[in-house]
């Protein structure tokens, strides 16, 4: 074996032998921890007020990019409801659950989620894509999915891989 094919075969073995791992960014905080705890920029929702547009708003927290991406698919969304009482299991489905939600148990593949806040997301399953509002806990068994998030950083447990879970 030549030391340019050990040199090639070492590069390629060692990040499939070594694992996976998952960073959190958050690409508006500083380095250093704010020492406020962060405010939601959006007013609540009065009763009776027409509900929230789809449309990408100047003060959301979100990317310009996944602000324009949660609006497309929640145009797209193939089903609409309230925060459901068990998990969504409809593989390959563009699901938007409107409304405030304690819970939501995501058990699906490939498919795409569109929330407003959460208390805790739990999510497993491959290929899934979740754009959420405010979220306070996020548990991640799955691979392959990603989970977008708008306003705090929440606590996050991904016991998955090759996820991509960061706000905006």
């Amino acid at each position: 074996m030549t030391a340019t094919s050990a040199l090639v075969a070492a590069l390629v073995l060692a990040p499939t032998m070594s694992g996976c791992s998952v960073s959190i960014v958050d690409p508006t905080e500083s380095s250093t921890p704010a020492s406020t705890t962060p405010e939601r920029s959006e007013p609540s929702a009065q009763p009776g007020s027409a509900p929230p547009s789809s449309e990408p708003t100047s003060d959301s927290t979100l990317s310009a990019e996944g602000q324009v991406e949660r609006a497309r698919l929640i145009d797209a969304a193939t089903t609409t409801m309230p925060c459901p009482s068990g998990p969504l299991t409809e593989d390959g489905a563009i699901i938007r659950v409107e409304g405030p939600c304690d819970q939501l148990i995501i058990e699906m593949d490939a498919g795409v989620v569109i929330a407003d806040d959460v208390g805790a997301l739990t999510l497993s399953g491959s290929g899934t894509v979740v754009y959420v509002g405010e979220v306070a806990a996020i548990t991640v068994t799955g691979s392959a999915s990603s989970i977008f998030w708008d306003g705090a950083t929440p606590t996050v447990q991904d016991a998955g891989s090759a996820n991509t879970l960061r706000r905006g």
